[in-house]
């Protein structure tokens, strides 16, 4: 029985001499690559080649810069592939997913609804609305943990960064969270958001915890504010405070400063004046062993001037029998108007 070839038929579509026929030209022009006749006449298994060629070809993936991809075999991960042209056995044997892994990401967490369950406590007793937000990227070595572990990343940061946030702020005074205590608790908030997510296996770096916005709630607001005033009013009077015992402090220093170089001084004075008068004993004394009458008739009338210089004298002379009186204050006022 002679089996009629459809491709002779002349009603076969590829037989068409239509110009919008373009197999018809495909068979015109590579119908002899296979050999003689019709392209597909005896070579069903060049076909087949040719399809298991761009079969396997489908398994080249590109993997860009900032992406890593997770191959999996037949459902099951067998390998991290990193950046560049990767091959992997085409479906349903293996495939591939692609992840940005150095893409960071931003989750807020906001309180800006005001309600009860949404604030804090703090660790003396008072409520704060605190407003944060969180970093975090796939971690270098963590994606197939992100990819299997975390089925909705996002949602675990937020609700543990919330927890751990809440831990912290319990036990830390207000005015620390809102002031100088910043960046510790962003800081303890990031370890221990971290420490978690290596806990879980969740594939995740946390980057940093970023405090936005730490206040009281609307309903005490004005009251806080009032209290914070007092609190800087009661700042200011003390550096005021300070300031003045500082200033007296200084001057009370520079009083006994003085008080001491003025004693410092006068010691010096009386043990020069001492050594002076010691010097000149000697010099008396030593001039006394030579002439010792002469010597003491000086220290005599030395001493008697010194006693008598602003008395009333009478001067009498011993060899005179009868001297008439001669008044020696008259005589100097009389020199004293003669001088006048």
């Amino acid at each position: 029985m002679v089996t009629k070839n459809p491709w002779d038929d002349d009603e076969n579509p590829w037989n068409k001499k239509s110009s919008s026929d373009f197999l018809g030209e495909a068979k015109k022009k590579y119908g002899n690559v296979f050999g003689k006749g019709n392209f597909f006449n005896g070579n069903w298994g060049a076909v087949a080649v040719l399809l298991a060629a761009i079969y396997l070809a489908s398994g080249f993936h590109q993997v860009q810069h900032d992406q890593a991809g997770v191959v999996l075999r037949f459902g099951k991960w067998v390998r991290t592939v990193q950046p560049g042209l990767r091959y992997v056995m085409p479906y349903p044997f293996e495939e591939i997913i692609l992840q940005r892994v150095t893409k960071v990401n931003q989750i807020d967490v906001t309180n800006s609804n005001q309600q009860d369950e949404s604030l804090m406590l703090t660790g003396d007793s008072n409520l704060a609305n605190i407003s944060f937000s969180i970093l975090w990227k796939i971690r270098n070595d963590g994606l197939e943990d992100f990819l299997f572990n975390a089925k909705r990343p996002e949602i675990t940061v937020k609700a543990v960064a919330e927890s751990v946030m809440r831990d912290i702020v319990g036990q830390t005074p207000f005015t620390y969270v809102q002031t100088e205590g910043r960046g510790d608790i962003q800081n303890k908030a990031k370890v221990g958001l971290q420490e978690i997510m290596d806990e879980y296996k969740m594939g995740i770096e946390i980057i940093r915890v970023e405090l936005q916005r730490v206040e009281p709630p609307l309903s005490v607001i004005d009251s806080f504010r009032d209290v914070e005033r007092a609190q800087a009013e009661q700042q200011s009077e003390k550096n005021k405070a300070e300031a003045y015992d500082r200033d007296t402090r200084a001057r009370t220093r520079g009083l006994i400063a003085e008080k001491i170089n003025n004693g410092e001084a006068q010691k010096k004075t009386i043990i020069e004046k001492a050594r002076g008068d010691v010097a000149r004993f000697l010099s008396a004394y030593s001039q006394y062993k030579l002439a010792p009458d002469i010597v003491a008739k000086r220290l005599y009338l030395d001493t008697m001037r010194t006693i008598y210089k602003d008395a009333n004298k009478i001067v009498v002379d011993s060899d005179v029998k009868a001297v008439p009186y001669l008044s020696l204050q008259e005589l100097n006022k009389n020199k004293k108007e003669i001088a006048q």
